[in-house]
């Protein structure tokens, strides 16, 4: 039995077929998207769980530091989400270190937003 190639077989069938592969695309296309959206939406998703975890890490340590007399902070950088820790002098509380120092936390935080404008401008098309 022979299966006869769509060039020998009738234009309606053509048409036919050509119609039921762009309809296959369309459906692969938006499932593609469809599931990149829940991708994107997990990720976030697991952004704001880590950071909820670091905020509760940072909380705690602040706690045990409290207990024990000495003069530490703990916190989460909101700009660059970074965890940060602040040692003062007990005595005059003046800044003798922070880990990392402002300066790295900066730095960060613009390379972010550099990298950020990189992705618009590679995969959106914004200039």
């Amino acid at each position: 039995m022979s299966v006869p190639k769509i060039a020998d077989a009738p234009p309606t069938a053509v048409t036919a077929q050509r119609a039921a592969d762009k309809a296959a695309a369309a459906q692969a296309s938006a499932t593609q998207a469809a599931d990149q959206r829940t991708n994107d939406r997990r990720a976030a998703e697991a952004d704001n769980l880590a950071a909820d975890e670091r905020a509760r890490i940072a909380e705690r340590l602040q706690q045990m530091a409290r207990e024990s007399g000495r003069q530490l902070e703990f916190r989460v950088d909101e700009a660059s989400d970074k965890m940060v820790i602040v040692v003062r002098d007990q005595s005059t509380g003046e800044l003798i270190r922070q880990i990392p120092d402002a300066t790295a936390l900066r730095i960060a935080q613009r390379l972010e937003s550099q990298v950020e404008a990189m992705r618009s401008v590679l995969f959106e098309g914004r200039v």
